[in-house]
């Protein structure tokens, strides 16, 4: 168990499971996939941005063979 600061919480003896109880995630769903839709948008333009630099590349090559 953490506390919500994210430090170890004390033992106490007293703390028991209560049956028929529901217990709450600690856990945003929303923000969760928020994130990850973000992260996975920055991945794309940062695959997008290789794949272009590569094209320039080549396109640069073919023009230094072109002049010579």
């Amino acid at each position: 168990m953490r506390m919500q600061d994210g430090s170890e919480a004390p033992l106490d003896a007293t703390v028991t499971v209560a049956s028929g109880t529901l217990e709450g995630s600690n856990v945003n769903a929303v923000g969760a996939l928020v994130n990850m839709i973000e992260l996975q948008r920055q991945y794309e333009m940062q695959v997008k941005m290789m794949d272009t630099t590569q094209e320039n590349s080549a396109a640069s090559a073919r023009l230094m063979q072109i002049s010579t």
